[in-house]
């Protein structure tokens, strides 16, 4: 009888050690998404920059390009992957939903532009997308 509560003991803290180090891997990898959304809007702007000579804005594309893409590789080993959002309809569990505009050539409700990506780790959600859904001009 005491080896038996000894061993459902040791089964109960494995099991919360890794929900512990589950949610730490989560916290860590939610940071990690924060400087791949930080470099991701720095590429936006510097692909705005109509005043910048060519050959800076390339440079800059091309560099933040390679670590955005790095950050993404380190996030899919770890079991991070992305939630396929745009054009598909919206689903609550994966998407937040920012605005709308009217699109009478889309379905109402699919999303039409995703202005940040959500991304899935371990089959849960990591951080949800937001995006902006098609919606049906009202008379």
């Amino acid at each position: 009888m005491q080896l038996e509560q000894k061993i459902k003991d040791l089964e109960f803290l494995l099991r919360r050690e890794k929900i512990e180090n589950k949610t730490k891997i989560k916290e860590l990898l939610y940071q990690i998404l924060e400087i791949y959304d930080a470099l991701q809007q720095l590429l936006r702007i510097s692909a705005n920059q109509s005043d910048w000579p060519a050959e800076p804005k390339e440079f800059v594309a091309q560099r933040f390009g390679l670590v955005t893409k790095k950050i993404l590789q380190v996030l899919q080993r770890a079991g991070v992957v992305e939630i396929n959002s745009l054009g598909q309809p919206v689903n609550y569990e994966y998407h937040e939903v920012i605005g709308e505009n009217v699109r009478p050539d889309i379905p109402e409700g699919h999303i039409i532009e995703v202005s940040q990506e959500g991304f899935l780790y371990e089959g849960e959600v990591l951080r949800m997308a937001k995006v902006i859904t098609s919606a049906t001009q009202t008379h």
